[in-house]
């Protein structure tokens, strides 16, 4: 059985296309084999010679190493790449002469969702390797999962895949063109995305631009600052509640509409009404309509028992439903607004993705339309009183509260 570079099994390896120089014009070709792993969200190409070293220059793909040979955004097709510098080939193979691993992150989504042929892009890797000319073992993320940067799974891969040798994260370096840098006198355009940078800092290496690490680009430049930073939840104390007097449970029956983001925590809270103080969770994902919620409020009202409204309601006309109710029946209508921003909804529904298999993904159109829809809840609206909750996480392990502090999103 054939084995990687740790000595281990793999669940598929296949032996580089030997016409890749017919096809994809390479230099002098170099061997290497194919291997995968999380039932294929990641491919793993490694050169024969390439060696388990302490030191790692890793390195992002498309817009760091390479560039298209077309001028546009995107390739055209698996043969429209060249290299982005004249001065990489010598780069990384001084790295190598160096004592460094040289390794290839990448995010390739678009071969999971059949936009990119799996075996052309593999053919396209051995072109890239081969054009370099130097030991290179490269990572390639093709789901949405755990291996996509910024998460750190394709590091965790690399610890796997690097025999007995423990990485010198203090030697070690990481180039990426996803800074968030922005537009400026320099750059015409801002970056697409941070995940470059938010993957360096989730590894705890030192972060690179191409320009910085290639052409010797003394400037930092600006960029960020990130939306979301989520150790700040632990850095900070603060309250679940403010003010910090609001009573809950009230002392009379009541209506409490929940008002927040998808993900914001709203759920949370209101399985926490429910569980340890009786409330009747009224929710439209498990009803289906809003007819449905305001007939289940009422009967619930009826029966005596106080109401938590967990749904998104961000604007006046959805809260009306309620505290039209609460005036009709004669009972207190309270609003309970999440402080989760756009930013942390998205990360906090990045979390759960990644940690429950049962998780529903919520797009960030989603996400925009509820921050489109949003008016400020305000007492003129039928209120008793406006609160805010504050998310406050809680883990059942010291590995899913490392996760959560990392960046999760771009």
């Amino acid at each position: 059985m054939k084995r990687n570079s740790a000595g281990k099994p793999k669940e598929k390896m296949d032996k580089a296309d030997p016409t890749i120089d017919k096809f994809f014009g390479g230099s002098s070709k170099k061997a290497g084999t194919w291997s995968a792993e999380g039932g294929n969200d990641l491919l793993i190409y490694t050169t024969d010679d390439c060696t388990p070293q302490s030191k790692v220059a890793c390195f992002d793909m498309d817009g760091t190493l390479i560039t298209t040979k077309s001028g546009k955004v995107f390739p055209t097709d698996v043969n429209d790449w060249k290299l982005l510098y004249d001065c990489i080939s010598i780069r990384i193979q001084s790295l190598v002469s160096e004592g460094f691993k040289v390794v290839i992150f990448t995010n390739q989504k678009g071969i999971q969702v059949g936009k990119v042929d799996k075996n052309s892009f593999k053919r396209k890797i051995e072109a890239i390797v081969s054009e370099i000319g130097a030991p290179i073992q490269v990572f390639v993320s093709i789901g949405s999962g755990i291996y996509r940067k910024p998460c750190t799974g394709m590091w965790e891969a690399l610890l796997k895949n690097n025999g007995d040798v423990q990485i010198d994260k203090e030697s070690s370096v990481y180039v990426g063109d996803a800074a968030g840098r922005h537009k400026s006198k320099i750059r015409p355009k801002k970056d697409h995305s941070s995940a470059d940078r938010y993957f360096a800092a989730n590894l705890g290496i030192s972060f690179k631009t191409p320009e910085q690490f290639f052409l010797d680009q003394k400037l930092e430049e600006p960029w960020g600052p990130p939306t979301f930073e989520p150790s700040r939840l632990f850095s900070e104390k603060i309250s679940e509640l403010e003010p910090a007097d609001v009573k809950v449970p009230s002392e009379e029956k009541e209506v409490i509409v929940m008002v927040g983001f998808p993900g914001s925590g709203k759920s949370t809270f209101a399985k926490k009404l429910s569980e340890d103080h009786g409330y009747v969770i009224v929710n439209r994902d498990k009803l289906g309509t809003w007819q449905k919620c305001v007939a289940a409020a009422k009967y619930a009202l009826n029966e005596g028992k106080s109401v938590v409204i967990d749904n998104t309601n961000p604007d006046r006309e959805s809260r009306k439903r309620y505290t039209e109710i609460a005036k009709e029946l004669d009972v207190e209508c309270r609003c309970f607004k999440m402080s989760c921003n756009l930013a942390q909804a998205q990360h906090n529904l990045r979390y759960r993705i990644l940690t429950s298999k049962s998780a529903q993904d919520v797009g960030i159109m989603v996400l925009r339309m509820h921050g489109s829809k949003f008016q400020e809840p305000e007492l003129a609206e039928g209120f008793n009183e406006i609160a805010t909750v504050n998310f406050i996480p809680k883990f059942d392990d010291e590995s899913r509260r490392e996760l959560f502090c990392m960046y999760l999103t771009d």
